[in-house]
């Protein structure tokens, strides 16, 4: 879908709320000001925005400390939901909390990659994964490859900003904080996927944001 095709969208979406609150002014009425806003940060939601040609093994060498939660859509189909960003942000907030109750914290979690291809992720002292990792240009998948803790695990990467992202399938995801759980002794009491990141997962990459 080209880019005016998908501003047609999401304005087309947008002014469909014009009863809403939710971009309005909650008086029944929605400024082009909000429609932009709107359409600009459902753009950023967008997979392909993040992803970048410019990443090589290298560009993964040094320490990585745990920001934030990230949630992209791997397409525009969500494009004709004006809720999208809505959606977006309240799973962000859903996931920091299970993120935080199996030991991923901001500012102590941490992913260090060596220039021999090997990495280890810890966190408050303690190592949750060790082993060696691999980078698909042309996939931009991320392969970690574990011989300690957390096993085999794959993700796709991309830059926003200076900030990693490493986003996971819904269900990937999961078994993640599954394992991370096992291994600090947290509950992995987690429920399935849908009650982790509602229903609407399909079409939708979860994951980290680090920061060097």
């Amino acid at each position: 879908m080209k880019k005016q095709s998908i501003l047609a969208t999401i304005m087309a979406a947008t002014l469909s709320l014009s009863g809403c609150t939710a971009l309005g002014t909650g008086t029944g009425s929605t400024s082009g000001t909000d429609i932009a806003s709107a359409g600009a940060a459902i753009l950023e939601n967008l997979l392909g925005g993040l992803l970048s040609n410019t990443l090589t093994e290298q560009s993964f060498v040094g320490t990585w400390t745990y920001q934030t939660p990230e949630v992209r859509f791997e397409s525009e189909n969500l494009l004709t939901k004006a809720g999208g960003t809505v959606v977006a942000s309240s799973i962000e907030k859903k996931l920091d909390k299970y993120l935080s109750k199996v030991g991923i914290t901001k500012g102590v979690t941490t992913y260090t990659f060596n220039s021999d291809k090997t990495f280890t992720i810890e966190t408050k002292g303690r190592t949750i994964s060790s082993g060696t990792y691999a980078y698909d240009r042309n996939s931009k998948v991320l392969s970690l490859n574990g011989t300690l803790g957390i096993m085999n695990q794959n993700c796709t990467v991309g830059m926003d900003g200076t900030n990693l992202c490493l986003l996971y399938d819904a269900d990937k995801l999961l078994s993640v904080m599954n394992g991370v759980g096992q291994i600090l002794g947290k509950s992995n009491s987690l429920g399935t996927v849908a009650s982790v990141f509602g229903q609407s997962y399909d079409g939708m990459k979860v994951g980290f944001s680090l920061k060097k």
